[in-house]
């Protein structure tokens, strides 16, 4: 069986991950398939005779998502951090509309003195009334059009997510809402089926999830990245009588590493030659500078303080302490609970 790693675009709920994860795992070799929200990560078990990576892809593209291959860490180390739009001053925004608007529709009923313009007057300029609300709900529906525009072509490809709900319930409601505005000339007593504030608080609710969503997204992505950063892009080999800088990722087990004071160390390996200190917090947690001398063994990410030490190269790629951890990580966040499997 091979396992291989996606990045799948689009997600936006748990049913959207479910969706991926239904789709691929109806395919026929697939023997596993797990798919994380907060990761965007999808890793599958499959059989490479039967299946691969162009039916996950013309799959998972026919469900309404993006699929590409993950990268290697060495690339994903090297990207610069994005500054993504925090996406605060639209929620605010519909925040305060949605209370402007709670306050009008709601307040009355409420406590029937509380203190609102004239023309906002429920039973005195009922069609003043439902106008004044439907002009503070179009823009909340503008700042939330992404839940219409993702959700409604998911609903249509029969793979409806929590923006389709959103859509279809908030979109129901304002029609309605606008038919019974309509109507309030004719009939005063349809004021009283008005749904706008509805509309406002659901958008802006949601919004706020999905807000708090992707911060622990980018915390969850900046976490794997500060760990990927410990070791060095560059390392110094000693090959023959020379010292050469190459990259780490070309170092091969048994060669010979020289690492100077204040630099990080490379990979793991024993120490062959020289005395010097070594700062292990990114592993250990213990601040205290670890002793080294000929023969100890060094973890790659680690800082040498003091003096020059020659390193024999003993573990490298996945197989280093520093590696393994950051799997550890990924793995804790790809893989789910034996309950929300059910």
């Amino acid at each position: 069986m091979t396992e291989e790693q996606y990045i799948i675009s689009g997600m936006s709920c748990a049913a959207c991950s479910s969706s991926v994860q239904r789709v691929v795992s109806r395919l026929d070799g697939v023997e596993s398939c797990e798919v994380n929200l907060i990761t965007g990560k999808m890793n599958v078990g499959f059989d490479e005779a039967k299946t691969g990576e162009a039916d996950f892809i013309r799959v998972v593209e026919k469900a309404g998502f993006g699929i590409t291959p993950d990268k290697p860490r060495e690339e994903i180390k090297k990207q610069p951090d994005k500054k993504e739009n925090s996406g605060l001053a639209p929620l605010v925004i519909s925040a305060v509309l949605s209370a402007v608007l709670l306050y009008i529709s709601m307040g009355q009923m409420l406590y029937d003195k509380l203190p609102v313009p004239f023309f906002m007057n429920m039973n005195s300029s009922p069609f003043d009334f439902a106008l004044t609300q439907l002009l503070l709900c179009i823009p909340v529906l503008f700042l939330g059009r992404k839940f219409f525009v993702s959700g409604i072509p998911l609903l249509l490809r029969g793979y409806p997510n929590m923006d389709s709900l959103v859509a279809v319930g908030a979109g129901a409601s304002f029609i309605f809402s606008v038919v019974m505005t309509y109507m309030i000339p004719y009939d005063p007593h349809a004021v009283h089926n008005l749904y706008y504030e509805s509309v406002a608080v659901v958008i802006t609710l949601v919004a706020l999830g999905k807000h708090l969503e992707q911060r622990s997204m980018r915390k969850t992505a900046s976490a794997v990245k500060k760990l990927m950063e410990l070791t060095p892009d560059n390392a110094q080999v000693l090959r023959g009588d020379k010292e050469y800088t190459v990259p780490t990722a070309e170092v091969g087990v048994g060669e010979t590493l020289i690492v100077k004071p204040g630099a990080k160390i490379p990979l793991d390996g024993i120490v062959t030659k020289g005395n010097s200190g070594a700062d292990e917090s990114m592993l250990t947690g213990e601040s205290i500078p670890v002793e080294k001398s000929v023969g100890s063994a060094v973890i790659g990410g680690s800082i040498n303080l003091n003096g020059v030490i020659y390193i024999k190269v003993t573990r490298v790629g996945g197989d280093t302490a520093l590696a393994k951890i950051i799997k550890f990580v990924e793995d804790a966040q790809n893989k789910k609970a034996p309950i929300s499997k059910t």
